[in-house]
């Protein structure tokens, strides 16, 4: 090698020292390569450098190589193959081993001292192929291969063609092998891997995170520093089934940090198998499900302490799946049944159902199916449920379906108010009721026939009146009572009911041929305003008939009673000429009546003359 040679060689590699970055500057430039690289497809083309200080011999190779599979760059020193190495990446040099000044031999091993290019394949051309000195001096220099002048361009070919496959794989492998690396790294789940003595060899950031060592703290040492002292045993049995090759699944377990608290984690150990099918290893990830079980621990108590209220709850309750299958029952429904049903049994109350007038009523009908089925919370409903010894017992059902976060329905719950005490109270006080009603029909029925008797045997008008006046008071009590007692609220009356039978009964002491008509709004009131009502509606129509009808035998009276808002309207109108209430009510007894009823009821006793004469009480 000449001084001018020197010089040059010099030059490139205080280029190169200049243009590769330092093992301890940061990422090194494998590493930056890698963090650029991408999958390589089977026919993406690949770099290949042809090095040869004769363009001859170069231009001879590219018409060789001519493969859209390959990209040919071109040197003619040792210098510009070195520049092109620095500039870019090569799959395979192909380089000629006679060259002036840096022969082929001392450029591969400037080649092989550089980091960046140490594991570039080297196929060297040479006229002196069965020369051994340049044959050993090739392969001690880092040549794989040899291809001999004259060149065999098929051998060449297939040896090119195998070169930049084996690239292509090995860059595909190494891409796998970052992503793998980067998705293990940015896991949040711990992830460890271990020799088959359980000795740490990786430690993601995950796993920094849940046990809080440093990764450098644990690689080298056994995996048991991460368990407290009752779960070492632990271990011992996870790596002998990892020796058999099998994997552990989802345990569940503690595991102690560096600071020595203690960790809920689920626990997934799979066996690491070499490319000869050997176990050599283990990974472990590990989930922290501290949070998880809390919030079980806090559901568990929900649940139990829900049972608890359930159970001193003094009602039959109990829970089904959506088909209707039980899944609770408390000690109340096994009184009311008669009998314990079964977990995951279909259950409706009993084994027979029935209306309550007594017709059997099929479980697919029950309320609890129908709650299931239409999706809604059934009321008002009533059943007989018939227990195993025979024994009926009423009761009200309160089923409820239950529906889970998005709304579907998973299920339905179900109350039962045994009614057989009511119903008993209610069949005794209607006993005692009946029989009030009879005696005080009774009396009126008496003291009726004793007013009419002296009315009969009264020889003054004026006595004669008041005693007619006040048997038909007695009469119109008398059919209020009746609608009181007929009626099934025990707080309540039907308007309607009311104000028919005062009518009907009012009118058996009129004219024949006179009409009243009455009608009523679909109106509950309060019983205290029963007798009131019924009063007022016999003075209004006993004055009606009197004054209205100007002395004839016929005619219609219009009897009204509707709500309006807040309030009730009570009248009474005929045809005749009217009154003026001003004028009237002082000498007026059953005027000044009405007037004192209308106050009971909290109400204004009003008289109007046009278009007719209309008598009207409004009141709350």
């Amino acid at each position: 090698m000449n001084e001018t040679d020197l010089k040059s060689r010099r030059r490139v590699d205080d280029e190169v020292v200049r243009t590769e970055p330092s093992i301890t500057d940061g990422p090194d430039a494998t590493d930056a390569a890698a963090a650029t690289s991408h999958v390589l497809r089977s026919d993406a083309p690949v770099n290949i450098l042809i090095v040869d200080d004769e363009p001859k011999n170069l231009t001879v190779l590219e018409a060789i190589l001519d493969d859209p599979g390959y990209r040919l760059v071109r040197a003619e020193s040792a210098e510009q193959a070195l520049l092109a190495l620095l500039a870019d990446e090569f799959a395979l040099l192909i380089l000629d081993i006679r060259m002036p000044g840096v022969t082929g031999f001392e450029l591969a091993q400037m080649i092989k001292a550089r980091r960046k290019t140490a594991n570039v394949p080297i196929i060297f051309v040479t006229a002196y192929y069965d020369e051994d000195q340049y044959l050993i001096e090739g392969y001690v220099t880092g040549a794989v291969d040899y291809v001999k002048k004259p060149i065999n361009q098929p051998i060449l070919r297939s040896k090119v063609r195998t070169f930049a496959e084996l690239y292509r794989k090995q860059r595909n492998l190494e891409q796998a092998n970052r992503t793998l690396a980067a998705v293990v790294e940015s896991s949040d789940d711990a992830i460890i891997s271990k020799d088959l003595n359980g000795i740490i060899a990786t430690f993601n950031r995950g796993a920094e995170r849940l046990f809080r060592y440093k990764a450098e703290e644990v690689m080298g040492k056994p995996v048991t520093i991460l368990m407290p002292p009752d779960r070492q045993h632990e271990e011992l049995e996870i790596l002998a089934r990892i020796r058999r090759g099998e994997r552990v699944d989802h345990y569940e377990t503690v595991r102690r940090r560096k600071d020595g608290t203690l960790v809920d984690i689920s626990l997934t150990v799979s066996p690491i198998i070499d490319d000869q099918g050997r176990i050599i290893g283990a990974s472990k990830i590990a989930r922290d499900v501290t949070e998880r079980k809390l919030a079980e621990a806090k559901l568990r108590d929900s649940e139990r302490q829900l049972q608890e209220l359930i159970a001193a709850i003094p009602a039959a309750i109990y829970t089904t799946d959506v088909e209707g299958r039980i899944t609770y029952f408390n000690q109340a429904a096994v009184d009311l049944a008669g009998c314990t049903p079964k977990i995951g049994n279909e259950w409706c109350v009993t084994w027979k159902l029935y209306h309550p007038d007594g017709r059997p009523l099929p479980h697919d009908q029950c309320p609890m199916a129908i709650a299931l089925r239409e999706g809604r919370a059934i009321r008002n409903a009533e059943a007989v449920a018939e227990r195993p010894d025979g024994t009926r017992v009423p009761f009200i059902p309160y089923p409820t379906p239950l529906r889970d976060g998005a709304g579907k329905i998973v299920g339905a719950i179900n109350m039962l108010v045994d009614v057989s005490e009511r119903k008993q109270a209610e069949t005794q006080q209607r006993i005692l009721l009946n029989e009030l009603n009879h005696r005080v029909k009774n009396n009126m029925q008496m003291l009726q026939i004793l007013l009419e008797a002296g009315a009969r045997r009264a020889k003054s008008p004026d006595a004669r009146e008041v005693l007619e006046e006040a048997s038909g008071r007695v009469f119109a009590m008398a059919s209020a009572q009746r609608v009181l007692y007929t009626t099934h609220d025990a707080t309540r009356f039907n308007a309607r009911d009311l104000l028919g039978a005062v009518c009907e009964t009012a009118k058996q002491t009129f004219p024949a041929e006179l009409v009243i008509d009455h009608e009523a709004d679909a109106v509950q009131l309060p019983n205290d305003a029963a007798m009131p009502l019924a009063l007022i509606a016999n003075e209004l129509l006993t004055n009606a008939v009197k004054y209205g009808l100007n002395g004839r035998d016929t005619g219609t009276i219009r009897v009204r009673l509707r709500q309006e808002d807040e309030s009730f309207l009570f009248y009474v109108e005929d045809d005749g000429p009217g009154f003026d209430l001003q004028s009237v009510q002082r000498r007026s007894s059953g005027l000044a009546l009405v007037q004192g009823l209308a106050r009971q009821l909290r109400g204004k006793f009003e008289v109007t003359r046009t278009p007719a004469t209309r008598c009207s009480v409004r009141f709350q």
